[in-house]
């Protein structure tokens, strides 16, 4: 069956094949936009003063400003009558059967078809929910303050090959993150941050306390610049460490008042990605769709074979949205 193009204001066909469409091509003025007085004429068609006054009035004040005299209002009138006698021409050709026209027709209606389900419909988040989503997660909202450390580390034992790891340190200028990761990774002790470039990731004071000593924690609090390098080896009870800063994170304290706005966002995106996947769930259940596994597998895809030339539109293509397991 034929093919015809689907553009707004779009009237369905009293037919059984789905997608199949009959589309109204003549202008459509601004809602009100009625009566007034001509201001150009051209075949069955007029442009009325009502019609400017209504599109002018869409227009922000800097674009309106840039139509105060006759002449400027002339060639806006121009340019419209331009469009409208070319969209007859290429009607006139039938090039509104043109595969590349209908398929961009198409993107666009699927565009607003999802524009309607997901962003008009009923996705709005309840203060209940961004409440529960608050508690739930609230470790993202209220966090202490962090420091980013890297270290060498050393048994006591070894506190002359410490001594003379630090000197080479400092002899490394104060953002020479790849030197003192380089020193970490041939001479550090410790075989958890050894293979990180004796990256300590971002720690809390109370972390860095637990896991290493509070004189790291003392030491990490001294350091100001990011780059600084704590001038002395730092003695835990289980070790001496080279030690320098590589970056710090203010404590965050948000409120669920505060964090209600990221929330409503997300919790939004996350609606609107649960309509969609019930759309396509219905979409799919009412066609009866069926997916020929065995020929998908038969396949053979080249990657290495040239492309040949396009004899159709691309097309259109509608990702899965990210899973939620």
């Amino acid at each position: 069956m034929r093919r015809v193009l689907l553009l707004v204001p779009l009237l369905l066909c009293a037919c059984d094949s789905p997608g199949v469409a009959k589309m109204d091509f003549r202008r459509t003025p601004p809602a009100g936009a009625t009566g007034g007085t001509w201001v150009a004429k051209f075949g069955s068609q007029a442009i009325t003063d009502a019609e400017l006054a209504a599109r002018f009035a869409e227009m922000n004040p800097y674009a309106r400003a840039r139509f105060q005299t006759v002449e400027q209002r002339r060639d806006y009138v121009e340019g419209l009558v331009r469009f409208e006698l070319l969209a007859q021409e290429a009607v006139r050709r039938n090039l509104h059967n043109d595969p590349e026209v209908v398929e961009a027709a198409r993107r666009v209606m699927v565009q607003q078809l999802l524009k309607k389900e997901l962003d008009e419909g009923n996705g709005g988040v309840t203060d209940a929910q961004v409440a529960a989503y608050y508690q739930a997660h609230t470790s993202d909202y209220v966090k202490p303050a962090m420091t980013r450390l890297s270290h060498i580390a050393f048994k006591k034992e070894d506190r002359a090959i410490a001594e003379d790891i630090l000197a080479k340190a400092k002899a490394l200028a104060p953002l020479d993150a790849a030197g003192f990761g380089k020193l970490a990774r041939e001479t550090s002790q410790d075989a958890r941050t050894k293979e990180l470039d004796g990256d300590m990731r971002f720690l809390s004071d109370e972390e860095l306390s637990t896991q290493y000593g509070p004189e790291l924690a003392a030491a990490a609090a001294s350091l100001v610049r990011v780059g600084d390098l704590a001038p002395t080896l730092i003695e835990t009870p289980k070790a001496l460490h080279v030690v320098k800063l590589q970056g710090r994170q203010l404590a965050l304290n948000l409120s669920v008042e505060q964090a209600k706005p990221s929330i409503q966002q997300l919790l939004a995106n996350e609606s609107k990605q649960e309509r969609f996947r019930a759309l396509m769930d219905r979409l799919k259940k009412d066609s009866h769709l069926e997916l020929n596994e065995s020929s998908l597998a038969a396949m053979v895809v080249d990657p290495k074979a040239p492309a040949v030339p396009s004899t159709a539109p691309s097309p259109g293509f509608i990702p899965a949205p990210p899973s939620t397991k």
